[in-house]
């Protein structure tokens, strides 16, 4: 055989073996056939699963995530998601749910704000124990967007302290965060008052909180405040008139 006729053969065996590569990736076999969902809490399995758009016969090799991704976080509750293949057919999504942290009351309605100021929802009443954000002045709200406000710093602080009571596990005891004075915010356990100055030493404040509360059970029905403006190794429990 000449050498024209063993590259043409050659040729042929090559195709050939492409094109069988490439039937067996596009078969059944890679077919997505079992979907795992994973860290999502507030937004059902059946929500992300329908926003995936997954057919019978999506294919795992060519599955496009960065599309599934959008969709998916069009659900505003979800702050990211992240997938992960396993040949030949499983495909694990990992969610991360944004965290509601705070009431504001808007033109008769609530909205409904994560811990980093993000508009989750807008309700017509509460549902879940958070706090009621007092004195924030703001100029715009929309849907999925960080609440536009008046005063910048004073929206920095309500977001750090929502985040450090979040972290404490103390956001659904709070009931509510007046910040209408930016140099003596209060966090309120119905009654109760802690005034906490400003920003400085935040994060041991909320620990002074959560050790007062832990202490003082009854929190909800007294009536008064504690300073902790300064942070002491003692502090005082002031009655409201």
């Amino acid at each position: 055989m000449s050498l024209k006729g063993w590259k043409f053969k050659a040729a042929v065996i090559t195709g050939g073996v492409v094109l069988l590569t490439v039937l067996f990736l596009v078969s059944p076999f890679f077919h997505i056939d079992e979907i795992i969902v994973e860290g999502n809490d507030r937004v059902v399995t059946s929500e992300i699963l329908s926003r995936l758009e997954l057919g019978g016969t999506t294919n795992i090799l060519f599955f496009d995530a960065d599309a599934a991704a959008v969709r998916v976080m069009g659900n505003l509750h979800v702050g990211d998601v992240s997938f992960r293949r396993s040949i030949p057919g499983r495909l694990y999504v990992t969610v991360q749910e944004r965290r509601p942290s705070a009431y504001v009351e808007h033109g008769g309605r609530l909205l409904v704000l994560d811990d980093t100021g993000l508009v989750l929802e807008i309700r017509n009443q509460f549902r879940e124990a958070l706090p009621l954000l007092e004195g924030l002045q703001f100029t715009r709200v929309q849907l999925g967007e960080v609440l536009e406000v008046t005063n910048e710093t004073d929206f920095i602080t309500v977001v750090l302290y929502t985040q450090l009571l979040t972290a404490h596990d103390l956001i659904h005891r709070i009931t509510h965060i007046n910040v209408a004075d930016p140099q003596n915010i209060r966090i309120l356990v119905d009654y109760t008052e802690f005034h906490v100055g400003g920003t400085s030493d935040a994060d041991q404040k909320v620990r002074t909180i959560a050790a007062i509360l832990d202490i003082m059970p009854d929190a909800n029905i007294r009536r008064g405040f504690v300073s902790l403006q300064t942070i002491r190794p003692y502090f005082f429990f002031e009655l409201l008139q």
